[in-house]
């Protein structure tokens, strides 16, 4: 397993860990699939693989997501690291303590590893914040602090905000289709010690190779995604064609190249969506080898010559609620 360091926090985590945004979200098309016990399982797997970094936030699944992992993690402990969120209508300094109690709570925990903001919000200054998440580090109920969807001046404000503490990451959305942080907030987050985690970094099952204009996905949260429209899934066919060779090439699955790809940059961390066991496994693969600069080189520039209509989503959102 191949574990780094969490910014300059002097916690380690393995490269890949887990992402559970839709842990108890039936409302967002995850309980016709997958169960409680599909879940825990994969929680357990994943403690077998070495894997010790888990994610979460308050409003997955509105506290459900959290009671789900501080069920899981009951005998362990002591071998996860365990990342959750505050929402952005909770920033004000006495919300951000109450919301990291709750979270705490829900959570089973006496500290929370790394606690981050999970928007900035433009109407709640950013020191004010800040001063909250100082003060949980100082009284033992955080061990560091995050922020997410923050781009590079907001991120520059927190960090310069909480100081003289250090911000140890940035979650962000992370993968060969969507890479915008490497313009800037990715070579920042380099110089400055920054971890950035990422989400979404298989394009929500786009990058695992399952799905094509024939097979398209039947979630409603791929439905919502412009991406899955039968135009872009057509126009995926190259590349998918390009990304099974390579899987080929080295006897991986399309899904762990992808990770793979993403793992190549030193002061990153995926957090891939997990919710069975299988998920786990496959996912774990990812690690423990590297991908040629040549291979990740094709696979860039086949993402790079892809042009997806950004049509709106709101023609699928009407039909998937509707059925």
């Amino acid at each position: 397993m191949e574990f780094r360091e969490l910014g300059k926090s002097g916690i380690k985590v393995s490269a890949i860990g887990l992402g559970t945004w839709q842990w108890g979200s039936r409302e967002w098309g995850w309980g016709r699939h997958y169960g409680k016990k599909d879940v825990l399982d994969a929680f357990e797997k994943a403690i077998e693989l070495g894997i010790n970094f888990v994610d979460t936030a308050e409003v997955y699944g509105r506290g459900q997501s959290e009671e789900l992992l501080g069920e899981a993690i009951q005998g362990h402990k002591e071998d996860v690291v365990i990342a959750t969120k505050v929402s952005p209508w909770n920033l004000t300094n006495r919300r951000v303590q109450k919301a990291a109690h709750r979270s705490l709570q829900r959570l089973g925990v006496d500290v929370i590893d790394l606690y981050q903001v999970h928007w900035p919000n433009p109407v709640v200054p950013i020191r004010g914040t800040m001063k909250a998440m100082r003060r949980l580090v100082q009284d033992g109920s955080v061990r560091c602090v995050g922020v997410s969807n923050f781009r590079l001046g907001k991120m520059k404000a927190a960090q310069g905000a909480l100081a003289p503490m250090n911000l140890v990451s940035n979650q962000v959305k992370y993968n060969v289709f969507d890479r915008g942080i490497e313009s800037d907030v990715l070579p920042y987050a380099k110089s400055e010690g920054i971890s950035i985690i990422a989400y979404s970094p298989l394009a929500q099952g786009l990058l695992t190779g399952k799905y094509s204009e024939k097979n398209r996905p039947s979630s409603f949260v791929q439905k919502m995604n412009s991406k899955f429209s039968s135009n872009n899934l057509r126009r995926l066919g190259q590349f998918q064609q390009i990304l099974s060779t390579i899987a080929q090439t080295y006897g991986k699955t399309p899904s762990q190249i992808a990770l793979n790809w993403l793992l190549r940059q030193e002061n990153v961390v995926a957090i891939p969506g997990i919710k069975k066991p299988d998920h786990v496994v496959d996912n774990a693969g990812a690690m423990g080898w590297r991908l040629a600069d040549a291979d990740a080189e094709s696979l860039e520039r086949a993402a790079s010559e892809i042009r997806f209509d950004r049509i709106s989503a709101l023609p699928s959102i009407l039909r998937a609620v509707m059925k």
